[in-house]
Parts: structure tokens; C-alpha cells; sequence
């Protein structure tokens, strides 16, 4: 059984296909394509016109790369925060379905982190696992969501609406990104998060750990060249805060230059810097750490699991 899972984020759709045997699951190919579906704006509540025809475009694109790596018995999409808030989302799975006869699932910020969870779970070794509570985060472009597990069950978990793509439209500037507005955007990130900070003084997690896109991008920038075999990278705490340093005082071009940067990640990379400094602040953890696993990795396990009890796929969370 060939599974094809979907993560169809606000600023990137990401593509993990598998092969299901009864004795595991086997990844086959991994595949991302820019869709942009902030595009035009998210502040009026509607994914543009010029969104709908980016994210055509990136499905148009993933389901290429699906034939090419030998096509799938089964294609399971999830939709995060822009298509679940904005008001002609329906809209949206509907014309997608027409075009690649794709059942896009709409899944809540609730499910989006536990699916984060699991995914984060896979990637991490039992020792860490073992070592204190742990403070989970994924940076989306619509969203961005927390968990606190105690390294095998979820204590707390919430999906805040402040992705970069968002808060990059709201905090509108020149790059590089002015020390004013950099302390705004912290302050209104700080108040915003204030749920979460009740959480941590609870729950004293002692490992922060990073999952996905703007992490995956601080662990290139920072190890450039790392063998990507391993799914997890600790980060040193000294780096990440020099690696901040630089990022605020660099423009696009600067940044692009940057090796490992993706330039998916330009625009958003430095907000996303300014987000991770602010938490590391707060919680204080011992580790800081980056999985490259979250949503998609998340979602193949449940299904994989699934399939291994019932011999049923249904795309379900």
C-alpha cells in the first residue's frame, strides 16, 4: 500500500509518500512546493484569487512529483490554518477536488498540534523523551502551535493565529527589519501567548523543541551540509542567539546569499527568529532542539497504525 500525505500549509504544501508493509512504514519520497496562499493578503478573510491559482500550481506540482516516484494507492490532505479560516474555504477544497480529485481534510488548530505531536514523537530518541516535560512548538505561516507533553502523552496543547505570514502582514516593513518594529512584534507575540506562559510556570518544561520549517531552516543555516538521516538536531543555545544577531541585520538579498538558507524562508525567517528568541526567553528550557518531523510525519503514523489494525485507510485524525 503507497500513501501519499499532504500538509497543505499557508505559506508551503508538503508532499511524504509511503510504503505501508506490514513490517513498517517506508518513506519514498519527500517533496515541498511554495503555494502561498497568504498571497493578496489574509487580513480580509479571503484566499485571493492569485492564492488559489499559487496553490493550483503546487498541487499541480506534488501530484507530478507523486507519478514520478510511482504514484499512490491513496491520497490523504490536510489543510491548516488559512483554509480553515478564511470564509471561502469551502471554496477552495471545493475547486481543488474539481481540479486533482483531492478530498481535502480541514482539520482544527487542536488536531493540527496533536498531528505536530505525534510527528515530533517519531523523530525524538527515548532518552529525551524521558529527560522532563517538553515544550513542543511548529511556526506555520498562519498559525503557530504549542504542545506540552510529559514525553509519551499530550498535558496541554492550543494553536495560536499569529503565523509569520500574518503577523509579516500586519507588522508591514522595510528590510531590514527596524529594532522598533522587531520589539512591537515581540510585545504583541508576548501578550498574545499569554495561555502558553500560565502552561510553562505549570508544567516546567525543560526541553523546547522545534519542529518543521523555520527550524529545519535554523538547523541548515547554523550546520550547514548536516546529514539529514538523522531526525533530530540539539541546538546550541550560543549559536541560535549569534545566528539571531545576524538575521536581524540582514535584508532578502543578504539572506539568500546565506548557505542552507531555503528561499522559501526568506521573507519569514527573521520574524520567526525574533518568535523562537522570545519563547527560548520565557520557558528558559536546558535543550533546544529541532525535529524534522511534525504535521505529515504525524499524520502517516496515525494512518500507518490504522492500516495495521482495521487493513483500512481513511484519512481520519
Amino acid at each position: 500500500m503507497r500513501v501519499a500525505v499532504l500538509d497543505l500549509g499557508t505559506n508551503v504544501f508538503n508532499l511524504l509518500l509511503c510504503l505501508f508493509e506490514k513490517d513498517g512504514c517506508r518513506a519514498l519520497c519527500e517533496f515541498k512546493q511554495a503555494a502561498r496562499l497568504g498571497a493578496g493578503g489574509l487580513s480580509d478573510g479571503y484566499i485571493s484569487e492569485k492564492a488559489f491559482g499559487t496553490a493550483a500550481d503546487a498541487l499541480s506540482a506534488i501530484m507530478a512529483r507523486i507519478r514520478e516516484c510511482g504514484g499512490a494507492d491513496q491520497v490523504l490532505a490536510y489543510a491548516t490554518s488559512a483554509v480553515r479560516d478564511a470564509r471561502n474555504g469551502r471554496d477552495f477544497t471545493a475547486c481543488m477536488k474539481e481540479k486533482f480529485g483531492i478530498e481535502i481534510n480541514v482539520i482544527s488548530g487542536g488536531q493540527e498540534a496533536g498531528l505536530i505531536f505525534r510527528g515530533i514523537m517519531e523523530s525524538l530518541p527515548e532518552e529525551m523523551k524521558t529527560a522532563g516535560n517538553i515544550l513542543m512548538l511548529d511556526i506555520g505561516g498562519g498559525s503557530n502551535e504549542f504542545v506540552i507533553s510529559d514525553g509519551r502523552k499530550i498535558l496541554w496543547k492550543r494553536s495560536f493565529p499569529i503565523g509569520m505570514a500574518r503577523m509579516r502582514e500586519m507588522f508591514n516593513y522595510t528590510d531590514p527589519l527596524p529594532e522598533n518594529i522587531a520589539a512591537s512584534f515581540a510585545e504583541y507575540c508576548n501578550g498574545q501567548l499569554e495561555p502558553l506562559w500560565r502552561e510553562v510556570e505549570k508544567y516546567s518544561p525543560v526541553l523546547f523543541v522545534g519542529s518543521s520549517g523555520s527550524f529545519d531552516t535554523f538547523r541548515d543555516l547554523l550546520y550547514f551540509n548536516l546529514s539529514p538521516e538523522q531526525p533530530y538536531k540539539i541546538l546550541e543555545k550560543e549559536k541560535m542567539e549569534a545566528l539571531h544577531q545576524t538575521l536581524l541585520a540582514s535584508n532578502s538579498q543578504q539572506r539568500l546569499s546565506m548557505p542552507g538558507m531555503s528561499p522559501i524562508r526568506v521573507d519569514y525567517i527573521v520574524l520567526a527568529s525574533v518568535f523562537t528568541k522570545l519563547v527560548m526567553d520565557r520557558v528558559k528550557p536546558d535543550i533546544v532542539c529541532q525535529s524534522s518531523y511534525s504535521l505529515k510525519e504525524g499524520a502517516m503514523a496515525i494512518c500507518y497504525d490504522r492500516w495495521r489494525e482495521t487493513g483500512k485507510i481513511d484519512g481520519k485524525i
